[in-house]
C-alpha cells in the first residue's frame, strides 16, 4: 500500500513545473512577436496604429507600468529590447499618445534602414567545381553466434511441427465394427 502512495505522490507535479512542461518553447524576447507582427504588416502597408491592448494581445503578456506614463520607454533604440523588436522589422515609433493609450509606428523607407553586414558571395570564377561527398562502403554486418543459434533452433522446430502433422494416427476400430463390416467395405446409409 505504501509504495502504491509513493509512486503516485512522485508522478504529482507542481503547477509551475506543469506549466513549463505542457507549454511550447519559446526562444526569443518578450516582444518577438511583435517584431513579427509589424514584419508582416509590413509588406502591406507602411502605418500601424495599435493599442496597448492590442499590444499586449500581439505579446501574449502585460506591458510593464513603465510604457503606460514614460513616452521614453517608447524610444527608437536598439539598446532597450522592444526598440530592438520593432527597429529591427523596419519600423519607428512615430506617435505615442499615453491618455488614449496607443501607438503608432511608421515604416523605415529602404534607404533609412540600417545595413547589416552580409556573407560575402563567391563570384562564379571563385567558387570551387562540384565534388560529390565521398561515400564509404557499405559494410555488412555478420550475424551473431546466438543469432544464428536461434535461428537454427526456428527452423528445426518449424521440421518438427511439419513431420508431426504428417503422421496422422487414425482410430483403431472398435471390436464391434470389426465384426459387423468386413474389412474395407464401407457401410451402407440403409442399414
Amino acid at each position: 500500500m505504501t509504495t502504491n502512495l509513493w509512486n503516485e505522490q512522485r508522478d504529482l507535479l507542481c503547477l509551475n513545473c506543469a506549466r513549463r512542461i505542457v507549454s511550447p518553447k519559446f526562444h526569443g524576447s518578450k516582444y518577438s512577436p511583435l517584431r513579427d507582427y509589424l514584419w508582416r504588416r509590413g509588406k502591406i502597408t507602411t502605418e500601424v496604429s495599435l493599442s496597448f491592448l492590442e499590444i499586449e494581445e500581439i505579446i501574449n503578456g502585460n506591458l510593464p507600468l513603465n510604457a503606460l506614463h514614460n513616452e521614453q520607454w517608447w524610444s527608437n533604440t536598439d539598446s532597450t529590447t522592444q526598440g530592438y523588436s520593432w527597429t529591427n522589422a523596419g519600423w519607428r515609433v512615430q506617435n505615442v499618445d499615453l491618455n488614449k493609450k496607443t501607438v503608432t509606428y511608421r515604416k523605415l523607407k529602404k534607404l533609412e534602414l540600417e545595413k547589416t553586414p552580409r556573407r560575402k558571395t563567391r563570384t562564379k570564377s571563385q567558387q570551387k567545381p562540384f565534388a560529390p561527398v565521398p561515400v564509404r562502403p557499405r559494410r555488412v554486418k555478420r550475424p551473431s553466434k546466438t543469432r544464428i543459434a536461434k535461428t537454427i533452433a526456428r527452423a528445426r522446430n518449424i521440421e518438427r511441427r511439419k513431420t508431426a502433422y504428417r503422421k496422422i494416427k487414425l482410430k483403431p476400430k472398435s471390436p464391434y465394427e470389426k465384426k459387423t463390416y468386413k474389412q474395407g467395405a464401407r457401410p451402407s446409409s440403409q442399414d
